[in-house]
């Protein structure tokens, strides 16, 4: 019975005892830590959520920028690839075809077009070249010829090629046009494209200088973005970010003495504030 006694008594000493209230306030804040980051998360759900919506139903956007490049962007989709079998066929073709651990994909239709209007301002008019005429056969002659068109440093296009051309009369001169063929197209288009957070929103973007650049579709898809924590980094400070595990040191209570004391050990926590 004495030991009994002595047990409550120690029991209601710590009851009433400034370490208690200390234990009970921490408790109550981390429950509280708890709700907050439900909350958080729930938050983040519908974040993503009304990223998605805007993605489903988003259209190109498209600036003029100050160097005067064409910037055309849209909202991205977040998601996993098992979503992607449901919601969109293309991408998910285009990921079944790609190794490894795919953490995004963009897929963008191109359209080049230029008017003789805007070719006649680009023309590289000191390197046209039109070769010496060789003759084929008795009325039957061929021309090779080279057109660049230089748009800028990086962007610029050139067409090589041949042209035959056919005798009807010498006398008069009379000649016709036989036919025209490709030898080498070479081109050369400088685009930017990738994917930045604007307005709290995942956007995909591409841009370019190249004359006659439009696109005609852009869509994107970033895979299970909670795997890349570092693709959204948190400049803000923020409160309750989680458990933990660690070495602790903490204030608690001697039963045995009555008395409080000072744990070091190795333990559980929450992280209330992080900077």
């Amino acid at each position: 019975m004495e030991k009994l006694k002595k047990i409550l008594t120690v029991l209601w000493n710590f009851l009433n005892s400034r370490i208690f209230v200390i234990i009970l306030i921490v408790v109550l804040i981390m429950i509280g830590a708890g709700q907050c980051k439900r909350i958080i998360d729930e938050a983040n759900v519908i974040q993503q959520h009304e990223q998605n919506i805007s993605a489903l139903t988003d259209s190109l956007q498209i600036e003029k920028r100050k160097n005067g490049e064409l910037l055309v962007s849209i909202d991205g989709y977040l998601g996993t690839v098992n979503e992607m079998k449901t919601i969109n066929k293309g991408l998910w073709d285009r990921i079944k075809g790609q190794d490894g651990k795919i953490l995004s994909l963009t897929r963008t239709l191109i359209r080049l077009r230029q008017d003789s209007t805007d070719l006649a301002k680009y023309i590289d008019k000191l390197n046209v070249k039109i070769g010496t005429l060789t003759q084929l056969n008795q009325n039957l002659y061929e021309a090779p010829w080279v057109l660049p068109y230089v748009f800028d440093e990086v962007n610029y296009f050139k067409v090589t090629g041949r042209t035959r051309i056919g005798l009807l009369s010498r006398d008069p001169l009379e000649l016709r046009h036989d036919t025209t063929f490709l030898v080498e197209f070479e081109n050369q288009i400088d685009i930017t494209y990738g994917q930045k957070i604007e307005k709290d929103k995942l956007r995909i973007y591409i841009q370019s200088a190249y004359p006659g650049f439009t696109v005609k579709s852009m869509e994107g898809v970033l895979i299970n973005p909670e795997d890349w924590p570092g693709l959204f980094p948190s400049t803000k400070r923020h409160w309750f970010t989680g458990f933990g595990v660690g070495p602790n040191i903490s204030t608690g209570w001697n039963v045995l003495e009555a008395k409080p004391a000072l744990i070091l050990g190795f333990g559980l926590h929450y992280n209330i504030y992080q900077w």
